[in-house]
């Protein structure tokens, strides 16, 4: 993209420790849709790096430093390891950035002309997705940019209602205040509370067989002892005849 116009690069702050706080909702999204990946990254062994509120190292288009911490950052080849902080020099650019935003926040997330969606866009960020948890702001739910062949376009939902990201094989789709995200099938992925009750139920099903089983063991044994107790009795009276 070209940077020749006038931006105002002085939006693009270096994010700080205060700056991702948020409220319950906001953390709950963030905590759900990184779990969410991470789980899904296992399940399909994908040498995916998952930030959570992560600094990624990268420059302004002024070529100055700049220190963003993504709510939500996705790099499709870094791999797994715990890592301290992103580079864009070392790591490539994030194929996702999901910002959760607030009141506080979503104009310079939204904001394409010298806001966080310029700057991530500026760095090359193929998918960057805004989602409002509690619809409080003057704009739809979710909103987002990528890049196409180089050129910027809005990220808009398709006729499945989903968010589909380049180049990942996943969509997302709000559903209240959280944030679904849907695998290469198009499956959802659950969110870790509903994870918790799908093995809870498992757990109690596995209980439940196995309780039957024990049952039907001990009838069988029962019915085992009862044929004994017959074929002995029989025996004893053929004895006494």
């Amino acid at each position: 993209m070209s940077a020749a116009r006038t931006v105002h690069v002085n939006w693009l702050h270096d994010d700080t420790e205060e700056d991702p706080a948020g409220t319950d909702w906001h953390q709950q999204s963030i905590r759900m849709l990184v779990m969410g990946l991470e789980d899904l990254a296992a399940m399909h062994d994908l040498p995916w790096h998952v930030g959570d509120q992560q600094t990624l190292v990268c420059t302004k288009p002024d070529g100055s430093p700049w220190r963003p911490m993504p709510d939500v950052m996705l790099h499709a080849r870094a791999g797994a390891a715990k890592r301290a902080e992103m580079s864009l020099l070392a790591d490539g650019a994030p194929d996702l950035i999901i910002e959760v935003t607030d009141p506080t926040a979503w104009a310079n997330d939204l904001d394409t002309r010298g806001g966080k969606a310029w700057g991530y866009l500026h760095l090359g960020v193929v998918n960057y997705l805004v989602f409002d948890p509690d619809c409080s702001l003057p704009v739809e739910q979710c909103r987002g940019w990528q890049l196409r062949a180089e050129e910027v376009q809005p990220w808009l939902p398709a006729a499945d209602g989903h968010y589909h990201a380049i180049g990942l094989g996943i969509s997302f789709q709000p559903e209240g205040d959280l944030l679904r995200i849907f695998d290469q099938d198009g499956k959802p992925v659950p969110f870790n509370y509903e994870k918790n009750v799908i093995i809870h139920a498992q757990e109690h099903m596995l209980l439940r067989q196995e309780q039957a089983q024990q049952t039907r063991e001990t009838q069988k044994q029962q019915q085992t002892r009862r044929i004994a107790d017959l074929e002995a009795e029989l025996a004893r009276l053929r004895g006494q005849s």
